[in-house]
């Protein structure tokens, strides 16, 4: 790059062409205090960036004492750029004494105006490349990398904790990867300049800082995993998009933290051997290569649930699930004390999240778990589900899930000397007490008007168990759960096939307007009406 004069440098920032160095900066100090505060002002900070880099020596007139204060709060490029400058070449014990100050008042600032906020993270961000590139330009004399990093660590961390939940989309993208950068850069000067046991204390201490950043920052990745795998292995099931636009940009900036940690020589099995709320998210993110280790289900178990309750990091806990279910399905190993505490939490998500896609994939993920338990399990938290009075929502989804294992069940025979429950009598006598009944039981004399019906769970739950019962008297030919059974059958119609048909009498005729739930229970009715006729007349 060709270089201008000095001459030239004056009359483009407006200064006195007489000036010695000192003078100007000064002049240059007064220039960008000016113009970090007026975007209109001329020279503008792009001026004074342009013309210092084209001056040989030019950076030599930033003080950076006087002028990093006002830039580092300051969101604009051209001010990013002039910090860029002085980290590269301006006096780093300097550069230091702002950092250290500017982390101070960070700490201070987390009850301010949402405006002002904004402003504290671009300056936190700023703070953190600076210190990337100057401090380890630092000359040590007596004192050690290590101990110039320990300080300016817990600094950022604590700014990080205090500013965390004024972090946008983008920013905390950004912090992810600036905080990223830094603690490579200050591992590598402790690990050049300091003793193992120095080494071994700084890994520890920027550890503890990358999963402050990370928890801090989770809610701003928005990598869309689940939605990205859902769509990927089941196709079919996907009506609309739930990937979020510009979901790379947040992959790449959590990537940037597995970087980190591997230049730290800290692998997916440390970070899984000294699990916190951060390691669910790290270990998410592995390359799909990385196969999960079998004990990291009961590592986690107790996070998982955490995650899930607290809906924190839930896209990240909910696909460390689904790659634990799905890794290797030739075993039915699941974990079952971690099978039925999923089977807890994981309900209460597939009926009242507010997300469609997540109450979606996670009743998906209900059937991937109960898929790899015994079937004694099985029947057990379906019977669960099936009668859960807390969530309505879920009774008529189980009945759903308990129709695919019976079908299985049905159509794989277990091996000789085990017992399926779902393809034997014993899922009649532990479901039929369940099912064939309404919820609650004087439900039919309860409801009044046509909105009644309309505004219950309780018809479409109904008319899952009509669907389940038609399919089983049709699939079940050898009668291997008893239900065709003359007793069954008649047990069936008694306890809800016939009050179910005085409500429908009754509904059919009393509105004007059909009822459409009411018309899809007579619907069910009348196929199971004419299955159970054809098994009689055999």
């Amino acid at each position: 790059m060709a270089q201008n004069s000095k001459d030239t440098l004056l009359e483009a920032l407006q200064l006195s062409p007489d000036l010695d160095d000192e003078a100007i900066t000064r002049g240059i100090s007064a220039v960008i205090t000016v113009a970090v505060d007026d975007e209109t002002h001329r020279p503008s900070l792009r001026t004074v960036h342009d013309n210092i880099l084209q001056y040989h020596g030019g950076t030599a007139l930033l003080e950076p004492l006087d002028v990093l204060p006002g830039l580092l709060r300051c969101r604009r490029k051209e001010a990013v750029d002039l910090i860029d400058l002085i980290s590269e070449s301006s006096s780093p014990k300097e550069v230091l004494i702002v950092i250290q100050e500017t982390l101070e008042q960070l700490v201070r600032e987390d009850d301010v105006e949402e405006e002002c906020v904004l402003g504290s993270v671009q300056c936190l961000i700023n703070v953190i490349v600076l210190s990337t590139k100057s401090v380890p330009r630092l000359t040590l004399g007596k004192r050690t990398a290590l101990s110039v990093v320990s300080p300016l660590v817990a600094g950022v961390s604590s700014a990080v904790t205090s500013l965390g939940s004024h972090f946008t989309r983008d920013n905390g993208r950004s912090l992810l990867a600036v905080v990223s950068r830094m603690s490579e850069a200050f591992y590598t000067w402790v690990f050049k300049t300091c003793s193992e046991a120095d080494t071994a204390e700084a890994r520890k201490f920027i550890r503890i800082l990358l999963d402050t950043t990370v928890i801090a920052c989770a809610p701003c990745i928005k990598a869309s995993l689940c939605a990205r795998t859902f769509e990927t292995h089941y196709p079919r099931l996907t009506l609309s998009s739930a990937i979020e636009p510009e979901w790379q940009e947040g992959e790449l900036a959590i990537r940037s933290v597995l970087t980190t940690l591997r230049a730290m020589t800290l692998s997916p099995q440390d970070v899984l051997d000294n699990p916190t709320m951060s390691s669910l998210i790290i270990l998410a993110y592995e390359q799909e290569s990385y196969l999960l280790p079998k004990d990291l289900s009961s590592k986690l178990h107790s996070m998982l649930m955490t995650s899930i309750q607290m809906n924190f990091a839930l896209d990240e806990s909910l696909f460390l699930i689904f790659r634990s279910v799905t890794q290797d399905r030739t075993h039915n190993d699941f974990p079952p004390d971690l099978a039925t505490s999923l089977c807890i939490v994981l309900p209460a998500l597939a009926s009242t999240h507010l997300d469609p896609f997540i109450r979606h994939f996670s009743l998906r993920l209900i059937a991937l778990i109960l898929a790899r338990l015994p079937s004694t399990l099985q029947q057990q938290i379906l019977m669960t589900l099936a009668s859960d009075a807390e969530l309505p929502q879920m009774r008529a989804a189980a009945i759903g899930l308990l129709k695919e294992f019976v079908l299985e069940a049905l159509q794989f025979p277990a091996l000789s000397g085990e017992q399926n429950v779902f393809a034997s009598p014993l899922l009649i006598r532990s479901f039929g007490p369940i099912l064939f009944r309404t919820m609650p039981p004087d439900y039919f004399s309860e409801v009044q008007v046509a909105g009644d019906i309309e505004n219950s769970l309780e018809p479409s739950r109904i008319a899952e168990v009509l669907s389940f019962y038609y399919v089983l008297l049709q699939r079940d030919k050898d009668n291997k759960t008893g239900i065709r059974d003359p007793d069954n059958i008649a047990s069936v119609e008694s306890s809800l096939l016939r009050p179910l048909r005085s409500f429908l009498e009754k509904w059919l005729d009393a509105e004007a307007e059909p009822i459409l739930s009411v018309i899809s229970l007579q619907i069910g009715l009348e196929r199971i009406d004419y299955a159970v006729q054809i098994i009689r007349s055999r």
